[in-house]
């Protein structure tokens, strides 16, 4: 399934959520930490880093 399919999927869930919430459910998900919203199907992209566990730690540098 490409990013495209499944941002549409996620689109419509993330449509009723927030119909059934009264309130907008966008960055509530717990793969919500991944998005990156200026990039193309935020959602699709931000749950695949999320659920392959591509997350980029800050390595700390310490002086000799």
């Amino acid at each position: 399934m490409t990013f495209k399919e499944r941002q549409a999927k996620f689109d419509d869930v993330k449509w009723f959520d927030s119909i059934q919430e009264g309130a907008d459910k966008c960055g509530s998900y717990t793969f919500c930490t991944q998005c990156r919203k200026s990039e193309p199907y935020p959602c699709a992209r931000a749950m695949h880093r999320f659920a392959n566990g591509f997350v980029r730690v800050a390595q700390i540098r310490r002086k000799a």
